[in-house]
């Protein structure tokens, strides 16, 4: 079994390192296809890479089995990375993965065995936990344990193989190929005890850059909300303290009304646990 894991990204730090870390073990190769799209070059240097330090971490980041494969440009939208990740590939499985999100250890070998013991799996999709300002809290709505709202994540690979889109990820198989598919469902991947943590509401650089991103792809309003006031009177303004105040006049998931947070009692991954804890010192 040979997976290809494929990360696209355009400023990722901090939490890159700790996605690289968790999935590094576990991987045949690592395909990082960094760069601006075309809607997100605000956020980028003036020749549409990061400017965060993400190019320099990836280039500086031990890989003594030479892992990770590391390709940059400029892009028209985030499906035409995914495509120029495929160019580079030789597993038999992709693994799509956000630079912000984490695996814990026994979740991978829960994943992998799983591959190994039914070799007719085609597709893996995942519930994550979605955090919210830190690492106590994460965005909760009875939408998002949905099916249309779980991430398609794993896919079987044939050569050939293309992303048809990204919104969500779907791989067309080339012509001749089976069209068969034998799909694990994220409940039934929840029910394993799969769930991974996605650090995407932590930081409000983060959340800043997403809701301009979505604001130049338009539409500017959701559920008749100004992306970039909900950005400013909710997710700036919220507090664990005023939380209950915030979220009776805001969605916290600005794509659900019903969505609020709710308390964390899972254990984050190994790999991420000393950031979390110098992260809580210094707001303290």
């Amino acid at each position: 079994m040979k997976i290809s894991f494929v990360m696209i990204v355009l400023n990722g730090m901090p939490f890159i390192e700790f996605s690289l870390k968790s999935i590094y073990n576990f991987a045949y190769e690592i395909v990082i296809v960094e760069g601006a799209v075309k809607d997100c070059l605000f956020a980028a240097n003036p020749n549409g890479s990061s400017k965060d330090g993400t190019i320099e971490f990836v280039k500086t980041f031990p890989d003594p089995e030479n892992k990770i494969k590391f390709i940059q440009g400029r892009w028209l939208e985030k499906c035409e990375m995914q495509n120029e990740a495929l160019k580079h590939i030789s597993g038999n499985y992709i693994w799509l993965i956000d630079s912000d999100e984490v695996y814990r250890e026994e979740e991978m070998c829960t994943v992998i065995d799983m591959l190994g013991q039914d070799n007719s799996i085609t597709q893996v999709n995942f519930f994550p936990y979605n955090f919210w300002k830190g690492f106590d809290y994460y965005i909760s709505s009875p939408a998002l344990l949905t099916a249309p709202f779980s991430f398609k994540r794993l896919f079987k690979f044939a050569p050939g193989s293309k992303f048809t889109q990204h919104r969500p990820p779907t791989l067309s198989k080339p012509k001749g190929e089976s069209e068969k598919h034998n799909v694990v469902s994220a409940f039934q991947m929840m029910g394993k005890g799969v769930r991974f943590c996605h650090y995407s509401y932590v930081l409000e650089s983060q959340v800043y850059e997403k809701t301009e991103y979505h604001n130049r792809r338009g539409p500017t309003k959701v559920l008749g909300l100004d992306r970039m006031k909900w950005y400013k009177k909710c997710f700036l303004k919220w507090t664990s303290e005023n939380r209950e105040v915030i979220e009776q006049k805001y969605p916290i998931w600005i794509g659900n009304k019903n969505s609020c947070t709710k308390l964390f009692e899972g254990n984050h991954p190994k790999v991420i646990v000393n950031y979390i804890e110098k992260f809580k010192r210094n707001c303290v």
